[in-house]
């Protein structure tokens, strides 16, 4: 045969490997651990939201009790305000001193200059 024929003859096809069945498993994996798993996590969740839940509006009740006395504090204070300022007005103070027995000074305040002494003299070591 020349190299012309050889080029131009047919060619055998490769020989494929025969298909067969496998045979089916015969186990599979037990699917109620599985939804039992996910029950327990959805049943934790559920009760984690209402734990969550009910936190949170304990905590919305304090915060309303707190704020009402907040309040009423605010408006003590105002009220004990008002009176420190009614009692500190000048006339208020003139009638109470007047009440006490106390009278105006006739003349006017004097003020003491003392002579300033060091720590030398102070304690006699020196």
């Amino acid at each position: 045969m020349s190299a012309a024929e050889r080029a131009y003859a047919p060619v055998a096809a490769p020989r494929r490997p025969s298909l067969r069945s496998v045979p089916a498993r015969g186990s599979r994996a037990p699917r109620a651990p599985f939804v039992v798993l996910v029950l327990m996590v959805l049943g934790i969740g559920l009760i984690g939201l209402l734990v969550l839940n009910t936190a949170l509006q304990q905590g919305a009740f304090e915060l309303g009790e707190l704020q009402s006395t907040t309040d009423e504090l605010r408006d003590r204070k105002t009220d004990l305000a008002d009176r420190v300022a009614a009692r500190s007005a000048p006339d208020a103070l003139a009638d109470q001193a007047a009440r006490l027995g106390m009278v105006p000074a006739e003349d006017a305040p004097t003020f003491l200059e003392l002579p300033r002494s060091t720590h030398a003299d102070a304690g006699g070591a020196g």
